[in-house]
């Protein structure tokens, strides 16, 4: 594949997955080869190599592609949320932006029956040096990253945790642009269709009132405690400990499949602005696990 494959596999899946209908091998030679005049054996040979790295595109007899949403978002978004598999993620980056940054640490914890099952942790090098800044709020320096692997070498284990898992993150979001821009560099062919679940906007539909809901504060909250804050391994636990919580207040309300607790978090936070009280005994527990 030359070195111009890449980009067009991109720009291939987006064209195909925003159609409404079926794509015809002469329309895409059009838009994407920019060749009006292209014969249909050209775009054949052209596409067909990149169609094969696209397990969504179904090409037809009437040489139309159909692009087939993989189903594991519709499956797993039905089933409920005590029988569901999930994977709490966690990751610690070089900066802000998942295009310029790279993952330093990636943690990964299944929950299984509404129980930890399973934790998957490793060290990533990056392949740039760390800011300072960074290595000092997390601990994470050059030096520690310096035998660690990269994230290619990981990308196979980290997907198959998170194979027909939910994935829960908190503000997940950034976990999940850099995770995606990884698993891309790692193969340009992966496409992400795993249901999403945010700690940050369930807490604030069901924890309304908290001054904050950053990982600490919510932590806090619930008495969780988290010695390991800014690293991989102890945001995640944090994390999902936090989600269990969470878990049982979505049951309590009658809010029973992962559909219904992704539908939630498309909804207001409560009006309720009140601050909630915190007594002495929770600020104590609080700053523990800051």
């Amino acid at each position: 594949m030359n070195e111009a494959a890449p980009a067009l596999l991109r720009k291939l899946r987006a064209r195909l997955s925003a159609a409404r209908g079926p794509v015809s091998l002469a329309t895409l030679a059009r838009d994407l080869l920019k060749a009006p005049q292209t014969s249909p054996e050209l775009a054949r040979r052209i596409l067909l190599p990149l169609l094969a790295r696209l397990p969504e595109a179904a090409l037809g007899d009437d040489n139309c592609i159909r692009w087939q949403a993989a189903p594991q978002a519709a499956t797993e978004l039905s089933q409920p949320l005590a029988e569901a598999r999930f994977a709490v993620v966690d990751v610690e980056t070089t900066g802000r932006s998942a295009r310029q940054g790279r993952i330093t640490e990636v943690a990964c914890i299944i929950i299984e029956r509404l129980r930890i099952t399973e934790t998957f942790t490793s060290l990533v090098n990056p392949g740039e040096p760390i800011p300072p800044l960074i290595a000092a709020l997390t601990g994470i320096s050059d030096a520690l990253v310096a035998d660690a692997p990269p994230f290619r070498a990981i990308a196979p284990e980290l997907r198959r945790r998170l194979a027909q898992s939910v994935v829960v993150a908190h503000n997940a979001s950034f976990d999940r642009r850099f995770l995606t821009a990884e698993l891309t560099r790692a193969d340009e062919s992966f496409t992400w269709t795993a249901p999403t679940l945010c700690t940050v906007q369930l807490s604030r539909r069901l924890v309304p009132g908290l001054d904050s809901y950053r990982l600490d504060r919510v932590a806090g909250y619930f008495r969780i405690a988290n010695p390991a804050r800014h690293r991989a391994s102890g945001d995640a636990l944090a994390t999902a400990q936090v989600f269990l919580r969470l878990l049982e207040r979505l049951i309590e309300e009658d809010i029973l499949a992962v559909e219904a607790a992704a539908a939630l978090m498309t909804k207001r936070p409560q009006a309720n602005r009140r601050r909630l009280r915190i007594s002495s005994e929770d600020q104590r527990d609080e700053r523990r696990a800051r």
